[in-house]
């Protein structure tokens, strides 16, 4: 007698009173739990989710110091008990087709892992270039196969073959941002990643090679992955992540060619007198 396997969501949250209705709707009815590690919310994200039932397990579980949302990701797989585990963001919808094909092949799997892919949306609107469809990663997955790794954008860490990893065929819905404003804040918080990734390139910064970074995202982006199919969003997309580029490169500069305050000081005081 085959035994039917269970599946789990996984998620992490701060502040997702506006999403988290939205994303338990979509899942509640044809999950068997749903797993959300709280980074100490200070909204109505608990008592939210609270209303959901016995389903649905929220973790209470502050981000020490020199933890990131990679650590907060992977509590949340310590803490589900399905034989599956579906990876996900509060701002993520399944669609019907999706759920309908991940419920299929946990049902009878060929893999220990899925690959799927994403339907990104930037201003509210989806995106067909700019980089905006690259994404493609296994975030369903066998519970015991998979962790995750890294800073903000979090590695995946698979103890499977990649023969063992299937595709899926329908996409996941990202809704992303619910402002540009949101999006500048989020920014602000990668680029503590993105320098760390240049200086473990050992790149110098000068002003040569900051200038092609910068117009070399742009184009790819705009240009070269068709984010000037999406018109307006393609256009501020590709600027918005080449000026992401040009803060890293400006930030590993400062660091590089910094000038202590004390220094100029010193300076200041030598020509006064």
């Amino acid at each position: 007698m085959n035994i039917k396997p269970t599946l789990g969501v996984v998620a992490i949250s701060y502040n997702e009173e506006v999403d988290l209705p939205g994303f338990l709707e979509h899942l509640i009815e044809w999950v068997d739990e749903i797993v959300i590690v709280d980074d100490g919310s200070t909204d109505t994200t608990e008592e939210l989710a609270s209303k959901y039932g016995p389903k649905v397990n929220f973790i209470k579980s502050k981000r020490d110091a020199g933890e990131y949302y990679s650590d907060q990701r992977n509590k949340g797989i310590d803490n589900a008990k399905s034989d599956w585990l579906l990876h996900m963001d509060i701002d993520e919808r399944v669609t019907k087709e999706l759920s309908l094909e991940i419920l299929t092949v946990i049902s009878s799997p060929e893999y220990d892992a899925y690959k799927f892919r994403r339907l990104n949306y930037f201003f509210h609107r989806p995106m067909k270039g700019g980089g905006w469809a690259d994404w493609n990663l296994v975030h369903l997955a066998k519970k015991d196969v998979f962790r995750f790794g890294g800073m903000f954008h979090e590695t995946i860490d698979l103890t499977v073959s990649t023969e063992k990893i299937g595709q899926l065929t329908n996409k996941m819905h990202h809704f992303n941002d619910d402002s540009y404003s949101e999006r500048l804040k989020k920014s602000m918080t990668y680029q503590e990643e993105v320098v760390l990734s240049l200086e473990k390139r050992n790149i110098k910064v000068s002003l040569g090679n900051m200038i092609i970074a910068l117009l070399k995202e742009f184009v790819v982006k705009y240009f070269y992955k068709k984010g000037i199919l999406d018109g307006t969003p393609g256009f501020i997309s590709a600027f918005h992540s080449s000026f992401a580029i040009f803060k890293a490169y400006t930030l590993l500069w400062e660091k590089q060619h910094k000038i202590q305050r004390k220094d100029l000081e010193q300076i200041f005081t030598h020509n006064w007198k």
